[in-house]
């Protein structure tokens, strides 16, 4: 027997791999928004999309929407990286820094009042290719993550006859090739071989997460990366000319290249300003709209001049040669730097701005 699910939603473009954009498909089918008319008439319950990522379609349009808010539930968006420390450029860290904070799976799940069954790689073949079936006879996709990184991907379908699933992602995760792409979807065989987790939700319950729990843990996170001093160090490295003497031009590819990667976090802010200038335009929410407009702008800042700093040595194109050359000026290095202090700056903000929000 072979089913797949052909109008599960996924859009294209930033943190189409990300945990909140994986879990907003299975989030639409469980409120069964699944067409563009559904789409267009329905309204997300935190917000809509601001609609300046460019997307068209009401469909795309909605899952954006959501999956803003759920990249503040996660928590992914206060996440930092340490531009000083080659390991934070791995493809598996981000993932493990979201899990040594806590269980932001179970956070998550606990916000929307979904139950769920949980899998890691140790998990019985079996009992995962069991729970996908039950999943998505019942029209659900699944989830799952595949090697060291972070991307997430959403399971829309199997096939009995040889053992493969079907899946929607951005791009193809392993070396040995052992699936084929057509589109967006790929298929494999070998899924098991390469599966680090698998999230696969059966139903809905009473949320044991509040919005002001989100608040809180947002508090939490910011404040632990300001303890570790992520950004800071970052800063510190670039603005320190002794780090660099001795640099050669393949060094400062590779610093521009790891420089691109760096600000990614703080452009894809943007995903938090996005859901908080939302809830500052609901109606229960207008005593928190000051500071929810506040959160906003902050947020904002950071994805401007973050883009900036990111134009000046390749932005998301990873066009890093021309730039390269720029890298050996101080002055270049220090401008850079004196970006990062600026969402350092705005970061303490926003944690000050909503302890003042929660009266803490």
């Amino acid at each position: 027997m072979k089913k797949i699910i052909k109008d599960a939603a996924f859009p294209e473009g930033n943190g189409a791999t990300w945990f909140p954009s994986c879990f907003t498909s299975v989030w639409m089918r469980m409120e069964g928004v699944t067409t563009e008319r559904q789409a267009g008439s329905a309204k997300p319950p935190y917000g809509e999309c601001c609609g300046r990522c460019g997307w068209k379609k009401h469909l795309g349009l909605y899952h954006h929407g959501v999956q803003n808010f759920y990249s503040v539930v996660s928590g992914l968006p206060f996440m930092q990286l340490d531009l000083s420390n080659e390991e934070h450029f791995t493809n598996w860290y981000i993932n493990r820094v979201l899990e040594e904070y806590d269980d932001y799976i179970k956070f998550t799940m606990g916000f929307a009042g979904f139950t769920y069954e949980y899998f890691d790689k140790q998990s019985e073949k079996s009992a995962v290719w069991e729970a996908v079936r039950k999943s998505i006879d019942a029209d659900r996709p699944a989830l799952m993550r595949f090697g060291p990184g972070y991307e997430w991907y959403v399971i829309t379908g199997y096939d009995e006859k040889n053992g493969a699933l079907y899946g929607l992602g951005s791009k193809e995760y392993w070396k040995d090739k052992p699936g084929a792409y057509k589109g967006d979807m790929f298929v494999s065989e070998h899924w098991y071989e390469h599966m680090a987790e698998a999230v696969i939700v059966t139903g809905k319950s009473t949320p044991t997460v509040t919005l002001d729990d989100v608040f809180r843990r947002t508090i939490g996170i910011l404040e632990a990366m300001e303890k570790m001093g992520y950004f800071q160090r970052s800063a510190d490295y670039l603005n320190d000319n002794a780090n660099f003497e001795g640099y050669d031009h393949a060094q400062y590819l590779a610093l521009a290249e790891r420089i691109c990667s760096f600000f990614g976090l703080p452009v894809d802010s943007r995903d938090a300003g996005c859901p908080f200038k939302n809830l500052a335009n609901v109606e229960i929410f207008q005593d928190r709209a000051q500071y929810f407009k506040r959160i906003a702008a902050l947020y904002d800042s950071n994805c401007e001049v973050s883009c900036v700093a990111w134009d000046m040595v390749g932005s998301y194109k990873r066009e890093i040669e021309e730039p390269a050359k720029m890298l050996p000026s101080p002055l270049y290095r220090h401008a850079i730097a004196r970006v990062i202090e600026v969402v350092i700056n705005n970061n303490r903000r926003v944690a000050a701005c909503m302890k003042e929000m929660m009266g803490e």
